[in-house]
């Protein structure tokens, strides 16, 4: 839930340094973005370890993923730095990832997500891409030149889809095994 109550402080700290940078409005995108990333990385751990992990945890930390992406890459297709197939290849991704896994669990209404590695790597390269783009909007885009931000993002895309590939190959195998 922090991510949640973040994101739109978030923004508004983007919304800040865009409009007059600073050291200390870019401080506080970075500083808002580490936390961020902080509380999705340690989330699960620290809730195994007060016994607190939960299916409805999991859920939770998967809504608190997509809603802090797609919001913040939304807010950035918006102000000009990040091209419209970004969320919507972001918005596929996950979307694939939450009806194979609904269609692998045999459609029953208890969903098991299921993951695989390269669907977590591409969930890291959504973060490091929003927080390298929302640097670069706090920075008045200044932070990368325009054909290494080009290159970002066309690399970005580019590992979406493949990971979307390698998700429908992992997806295929799957359903052949459970019909054998």
């Amino acid at each position: 839930s922090v991510r949640l109550i973040l994101t739109p402080v978030f923004l508004l700290a983007i919304e800040c340094s865009m409009q007059q940078s600073s050291a200390l409005r870019v401080g506080y995108v970075a500083a808002l973005f580490l936390i961020i990333c902080a509380s999705d990385y340690y989330d699960g751990p620290i809730a195994r370890a007060l016994s607190l992990s939960s299916d409805w945890g999991k859920m939770l930390d998967n809504l608190a993923d997509i809603t802090f992406l797609l919001v913040t890459l939304t807010y950035l297709t918006y102000s000009g730095i990040v091209p419209w197939w970004i969320p919507c290849a972001v918005g596929c991704a996950f979307g694939q990832y939450a009806l194979d896994s609904w269609w692998l669990s045999g459609r029953e209404t208890q969903l098991t997500l299921v993951s695989n590695p390269i669907g977590h790597w591409a969930g890291v390269l959504n973060y490091i891409g929003t927080g390298v783009m929302a640097l670069h909007a706090a920075l008045e885009q200044q932070l990368l030149p325009f054909p290494v931000d080009q290159a970002l993002l066309v690399s970005w895309g580019g590992y979406l889809i493949l990971a979307m590939a390698v998700r429908l190959r992992f997806f295929l195998q799957a359903r052949q095994a459970i019909r054998q």
